[in-house]
């Protein structure tokens, strides 16, 4: 009677050679589009091993992918293992899925993703960033700023987060309206949440950069520009429609000009129209400030949607918004308060609190426009 022969085994994987494998991994699933971490459950978030060491070429000739002559050489060789979770370690030896997850597709997917942790773990400290993150209702309507789109940013200008949570500013259970209690809200909320997590902690850590990704109603993002300030340098970045978040370079192709009232006229009333993504009319903002009072105007020669579209462009609004500001401030004295009307991008809202200095610039009363039988409304007073 014959005996039957004995199945044999999978070679054990050196401790060392999984030690090493874990580490150019990063400890997180090399499957394409996976990357998920392998030392919690993704579910309950328990702590252990989930991992399965997968072979590209099977360790033994009839496995998958096997080959003859390489299946026993390469067996314990690293760079023929992958780090994955057990779900998709089974996904690529099934039999009818060979041809689709091929030894150069897996190759390639090992080599991108252990290049990639290496890159990011290279990156010089300096180049950590705090992500911020407020996002609100437009109109009634739900707007998410995703993590995962802030961090494809990112990886544009080569930087890398603190950490995973950065700031987030979550609003969207407010709806904004002629009552101004809904605006204050706001403000408090960003108070709360920035307060908690610019707050120097035990590990002494102190920000050093910002990131900012803001889709809100401009007052909100006027107050969030002056709550982070400028004294911590930040990155402002520019979303404009069907268009992923970015800081992009390019040739400044926008040329700004500032209208300023031709009378020496000392009001303590002074309107400010900012006119970019659209206009405000004059007859709007006399009715709150008074037929009398002076009105300043940055504007474009022709002001549509998505104009301000790389970041040369912004710092090109950012200086001159300075400049007339500076201008106000010596005309009026830094007790007139400034009117703000707006038709701009979120990212020149932003640049219009940031550049507000506490307690030596005049008061910006930030007036929103709610609809067009209400027009524009005052919200929110800041400084």
């Amino acid at each position: 009677m014959k005996k039957t022969p004995k199945k044999s085994k999978r070679p054990p994987i050196p401790l060392k050679t999984q030690l090493r494998l874990w580490v150019i991994s990063a400890g997180r699933c090399q499957f394409p589009g996976c990357n998920e971490f392998l030392l919690n459950d993704k579910t309950t978030l328990a702590e252990g091993n989930y991992s399965n060491i997968a072979h590209i070429i099977s360790w033994t000739p009839i496995g998958p992918r096997g080959d003859i002559e390489l299946s026993q050489k390469l067996a314990r060789d690293i760079s023929n293992l992958m780090l994955m979770c057990q779900r998709h370690g089974k996904v690529i030896d099934i039999k009818e899925n060979i041809g689709t997850y091929s030894i150069e597709f897996l190759r390639k997917c090992k080599e991108e993703h252990e290049n990639r942790i290496r890159i990011q773990t290279n990156i010089d400290i300096s180049r950590k960033t705090t992500v911020v993150r407020i996002q609100t209702n437009i109109r009634g309507r739900r707007v998410d700023v995703s993590q995962s789109d802030t961090y494809n940013a990112l990886i544009a200008e080569k930087r890398y987060p603190q950490d995973e949570k950065g700031i987030l500013i979550d609003l969207t259970n407010l709806h904004y309206s002629a009552n101004k209690s809904s605006w204050y809200t706001a403000t408090n909320q960003i108070d709360a949440v920035l307060g908690n997590a610019l707050t120097v902690g035990n590990d002494e850590r102190k920000e050093k950069h910002f990131s900012v990704f803001g889709i809100a109603p401009i007052p909100i993002l006027v107050y969030l520009g002056f709550k982070l300030g400028n004294t911590i340098p930040a990155d402002i970045y520019i979303k404009l429609r069907e268009k992923p978040w970015a800081r992009a370079s390019s040739y400044s192709k926008l040329t700004y000009s500032v209208n300023k009232p031709r009378s020496k006229n000392k009001s303590k009333f002074v309107g400010l129209s900012i006119a970019i993504s659209g206009t405000t009319l004059k007859d709007e903002i006399t009715k709150h400030i008074g037929g009398d009072s002076p009105i300043y105007e940055i504007k474009l020669a022709k002001s549509q949607i998505d104009q301000i579209e790389c970041i040369e462009d912004l710092e090109s609004f950012r200086k001159i918004y300075r400049l007339t500001i500076d201008e106000i401030r010596e005309q009026h004295g830094k007790k007139c308060k400034i009117h703000l009307f707006g038709a701009m991008p979120t990212c020149a809202a932003i640049i219009c609190g940031r550049e507000i200095i506490h307690g030596v610039d005049p008061s910006l009363v930030v007036y929103e426009h709610i609809n067009q039988e209400e027009g524009f409304i005052p919200t929110l007073t800041i400084n």
